[in-house]
């Protein structure tokens, strides 16, 4: 049953389709209400007005066109025609079925804005960049052009080519290259992007940048997508300042992206197409004048940019560089930097700049989302027990937690933070070698570990466990290693205590040894020699003669066992040793030094007051090292074993006049008795003695100490207040 007249107005009013009736001249005899938001007015009000009025500019002559080639029998169908609306997306795109009936034209559309606008954005974008999209199937040989890719290379839109004819449009000199390009891509799979010079179909030579990137599958490269874009323009610009040697010198300073020549004089300012691209300026004006471009600077940043580029303009030298926000064509604004090079006069006036502007807003982007996981990696290694240093392949800090950089600070007064440092520039002399050797075996890629020990500002003794840790890129190479310290002090004392008891055991059992390898040969002859006489004696049966000459014997080996209990104190090995010194030159602070850390412990366990005072002037002595410490240690060992109150100062003092070094122990301990003073070097002997003595040993320490000073050419002194202290001075000949 058909439609009444009635039922078909209604329908034709409550439809989406569009629908206009138009005479063969575009004037509007009829529409329906939907058409009232494609005229922007009631239909009454469009009827008998030109269609025309309403479409875009560029559709015009294609609706007109349309409108004249209409038959009665040949309806057109599937147009596209956009028309100017006043709603929020400006423009509507309807596609338009047309048919002529009793010399009226009867078209239907529909709305297709939204499919139609990122046609005809692409479409646009290429239009303005001269830039044509393709691809290319290796395997099948399959090869599309867009639009603008035949419009780039002169040809009719749809002309079949292949992708040897495409390479044979290139300029003789970089068909080569441009086949080797694309070669390299299909076999190692990675992207290109290269400059050459085209020749078109009517002759004319073009430079164009390409743009590939493969699709890969079971890794093989199966499309090529690729751009094509028409460089000409900046490219010759370019050649051009090839052939301007004063503009040359310039650009080769200045010329990197969006390049811009301003002569200041006369205030003309030339901007590139990329750079007028980048910003939206009109592309139809070779010069575009600085007012323009400073109206597109954020307004937060237009008075400190001004400011600087003043400053560029008068400053010594011929660089320029500036930044700030500009606002950018679709996405707001973005952060830019300048890079220039000026041209002054014999004033020194600059009156030319060439350059260009580089768009660094990603740059700034990572920057802030650097610095912020900077902020939380800084956190977390901020509340860890160690020290971490961060350094690149240079051995320069890039970043160090908050313990590391005071130290580094108050050592040196340099801030890693703000100055660029190596961190073999701010440790310890003594750690310079150790690090330089750790420090390369990790950049080798070994993750090394290194126990080492420091004097902290306070005196203290400290051991750290080092640990070098290589770090790679994507690449796999090495581009910085991160470097750890961890307190390990409280460990490494108790492994020394545990170390000094095995020692201090072994030389108990040695002492003994000797002591009673000594007793074995020395007294028992002379002992033996008094129990035989004294057996005879007793005996009585000897004549007068006989009695007196074993009397005389008796008193031979009683003399005899006297002086070798004398002579214990005379170590068969100290001839040996003087005969087996190892001479050195030896910087005496450090090797006191190593002698005071040893016992600090011990100082520490007493709750004593332990002190070094080393000479400023690092004077040297040539001695045997082990000899000297040695001696020193058995001096230090006894301050401190009769010291229960008080302090331990250890101290080293060159005297040139008398070229000596001097070395005093003093402490606050139980004192020596005047008449005991003498006798302290003795072996075997104690201030403290008896059965109820307070402090056990066997009182040899001092005597080796004493023949040990001496045998390297030196003398000790002691100087004493019962129950004040007592202090020992090592004398040794020094050499500056």
């Amino acid at each position: 049953m058909a439609f009444t007249a009635e039922e078909f107005i209604s329908l034709t009013e409550k439809t989406l389709l569009y629908l206009v009736i138009i005479d063969n001249k575009g004037e509007i005899f009829h529409t329906n209400k939907r058409c009232e938001t494609l005229f922007q007015s009631p239909k009454k009000q469009v009827i008998g007005k030109s269609i025309f009025n309403y479409v875009i500019d560029e559709d015009k002559s294609g609706f007109k066109k349309v409108v004249s080639n209409l038959g009665k029998n040949e309806p057109i169908l599937g147009r596209t025609f956009r028309f100017y609306s006043s709603t929020k997306s400006g423009i509507l795109s309807l596609k338009f079925d047309f048919v002529c009936h009793d010399d009226l034209i009867y078209a239907s559309g529909i709305d297709i804005t939204e499919e139609n606008k990122e046609h005809y954005a692409l479409t646009s974008l290429s239009k303005l960049t001269k830039t044509g999209a393709w691809y290319f199937n290796p395997i099948t040989e399959e090869l599309f052009l867009s639009k603008e890719c035949y419009r780039l290379l002169e040809l009719k839109p749809d002309t079949p080519i292949t992708i040897e004819e495409i390479i044979n449009y290139y300029h003789p000199e970089s068909r080569d290259r441009v086949k080797k390009h694309l070669d390299t891509l299909i076999s190692s799979k990675t992207p290109f992007d290269y400059t050459e010079r085209l020749i078109t179909a009517t002759g004319v030579q073009k430079w164009v940048r390409v743009l590939g990137e493969p699709t890969i599958h079971n890794d093989k490269v199966i499309f090529i997508n690729a751009s094509f874009s028409d460089i000409t323009e900046r490219q010759d610009y370019i050649e051009k300042l090839k052939y301007n040697e004063e503009t040359k010198h310039l650009a080769l300073k200045g010329i990197r992206s969006g390049l811009f020549d301003h002569n200041i004089e006369t205030d003309h300012v030339f901007y590139s197409i990329d750079f007028k691209k980048m910003l939206g300026l009109p592309l139809n004006q070779e010069f575009v004048p600085e007012e323009v471009f400073r109206k597109m600077i954020h307004p937060d940043d237009i008075d400190e940019a001004l400011e600087r580029h003043a400053k560029n303009l008068n400053k010594e030298g011929y660089h320029y560089f500036n930044y700030y926000r500009l606002k950018h064509i679709d996405v707001g604004y973005r952060h830019y930097e300048v890079y220039g090079y000026r041209k002054k006069n014999k004033e020194g006036k600059t009156i030319r700049m060439i350059g260009n502007l580089i768009d660094v807003h990603q740059k700034k982007i990572n920057e802030r989302t650097i610095a912020e996981n900077q902020s939380r990696l800084l956190a977390m290694v901020n509340n860890n027990c160690t020290y971490t240093i961060l350094l690149n392949n240079k051995g320069e800090i890039l970043m160090a937690d908050e313990d590391s950089l005071k130290i580094i600070k108050r050592d040196f007064n340099i801030d890693p933070t703000i100055t660029t440092s190596r961190f073999i520039d701010v440790i310890p002399v003594n750690f310079k070698n150790t690090f330089a050797n750790e420090f390369n075996k990790a950049l080798k890629g070994t993750e090394v570990k290194k126990e080492i020990e420091r004097v902290t500002y306070q005196g203290a003794v400290q051991w750290l466990e080092g640990r070098y840790i290589p770090i790679s890129d994507n690449n796999n190479n090495i581009n910085s290693i991160l470097v750890s310290f961890q307190d390990i002090t409280e460990l490494k004392s108790a492994e020394i205590a545990i170390k000094e008891a095995h020692l201090k055991e072994q030389e108990l059992s040695t002492l003994k040894s000797n002591i009673l390898s000594n007793f074995s040969h020395e007294i028992r002859t002379p002992l033996n020699g008094i129990m035989t006489i004294s057996n005879l004696l007793l005996q009585g049966e000897e004549k007068p003669e006989e009695r007196k000459r074993l009397l005389e014997y008796l008193e031979e080996s009683k003399d005899r066992l006297l002086k070798t209990i004398n002579n214990l104190s005379h170590y068969s090995e100290i001839d040996t040793i003087q005969n087996n010194l190892d001479y050195q030159e030896l910087d005496m602070n450090y090797t006191v030094e190593t002698c005071y850390r040893e016992y600090r412990h011990l100082a520490k366990s007493k709750n004593l007051l332990y002190t070094l005072e080393l000479d400023e002037n690092c004077p040297s002595a040539y001695i045997d090292e082990n000899l000297f410490q040695t001696a020193l240690n058995n001096i230090i060992h006894n301050a401190i074993k009769y010291t229960d109150v008080g302090e331990i100062i250890v101290k080293i003092k060159a005297i040139e006049k008398k070229k000596c070094i001097l070395v005093s122990i003093k402490d606050t301990g139980i004192g020596i008795e005047n008449d005991n003073l003498e006798k302290i070097f003795d072996p075997f002997i104690q201030e403290s003695f008896g059965l109820s003595r307070k402090y056990e040993g066997t009182g040899i320490g001092l005597s080796l100490s004493k023949k040990y000073i001496e045998v390297l050419g030196g003398k000790i002194s002691i100087k004493s207040e019962l129950n004040k202290g007592t202090e020992f001075i090592i004398t040794i000949p020094h050499k500056l």
